[in-house]
């Protein structure tokens, strides 16, 4: 018997896993984004404790797991790489909830990991969502991500925080977010900074056009009309390459979609999942 909420680590990957409720059937897996290197599910309680709330949206039909990548990204230095590590992980956690394939959702660079994942191993994927994630960055999201390596190779993390969190949230909830990053710099430098810098350099090289291509089954991308990290035309075009492609662009909104217009980004996210085949 699961508990509503479990911790635990298959194949390097920790975890967080909130149970379905009485009747879910299905299994959802959340990719996370650039943020998984500054803080895994595993590294700290109070952390996997505030994604569990976040997992709770999606309980209603799925048991749902947020998957980290593993300390040293497994050797991983591509996102291509990363989705084959993330292979066995998928493979343990369908067996061991019984069911054949899961629901991939993939945030931001989670997303790249997911289009990969989705063309490879369709016979585990059943539908795929790339939530604020394109074919590739846009120039500005390029420019932003190599400003924070050069400030990550000094150690500067707090400009990191503050410039990320502003990204993610916006009024009161920003603000109070990038004045704790002011004492969280001083005492939480990740414990492991080069994952971070080669998550960025595998966001920089990543290119899903021919990925996408290769994804047969039904997937749904969720993008913002003013995300920091991707243009609209990223959003269209993963769409078009893909066989089953749909498209949820919302409008005046960027990667602050998932905290501050929950009612839309998780609306588009479970009507797609939820519709039958």
């Amino acid at each position: 018997m699961h508990r509503l909420v479990d911790t635990g680590s298959v194949h390097g990957h920790s975890y967080v896993r909130v149970a379905g409720r009485a009747d879910a059937e299905r299994v959802l897996v959340v990719v996370p984004g650039l943020n998984d290197p500054l803080k895994r599910v595993g590294d700290a309680r109070w952390f996997a404790s505030l994604m569990a709330i976040y997992l709770r949206r999606y309980r209603d039909r799925h048991a749902v797991y947020m998957l980290s990548r593993p300390h040293g990204l497994g050797g991983a230095r591509s996102t291509a790489a990363m989705a084959r590590r993330y292979e066995p992980a998928i493979d343990a956690l369908a067996t061991a909830e019984g069911v054949d394939a899961v629901d991939l959702l993939g945030l931001s660079l989670g997303g790249f990991v997911v289009q990969h994942l989705a063309a490879t191993r369709p016979d585990r994927v059943d539908r795929a969502v790339l939530g604020l994630a394109g074919t590739e960055l846009s120039a500005a999201g390029r420019e932003r991500l190599q400003r924070w390596r050069a400030l990550a190779r000094h150690d500067r993390w707090r400009p990191i925080y503050t410039d990320a969190y502003g990204l993610v949230a916006s009024g009161a909830t920003a603000r109070a977010l990038q004045v704790a990053a002011v004492g969280y710099d001083l005492v939480a430098a990740p414990d492991h900074p080069e994952d971070f810098e080669a998550s960025i350099d595998a966001s920089l090289d990543h290119d899903g056009r021919d990925a996408l291509h290769d994804v047969a089954v039904p997937t749904l991308v969720v993008g913002g009309t003013r995300d920091p990290f991707f243009d609209e035309r990223a959003f269209r075009d993963a769409t078009r390459r893909l066989a089953d492609g749909r498209l949820a662009l919302l409008d005046g909104v960027g990667h602050d979609a998932v905290l501050e217009h929950p009612l839309a980004f998780d609306g588009a996210v479970t009507r797609f999942l939820y519709e039958e085949p």
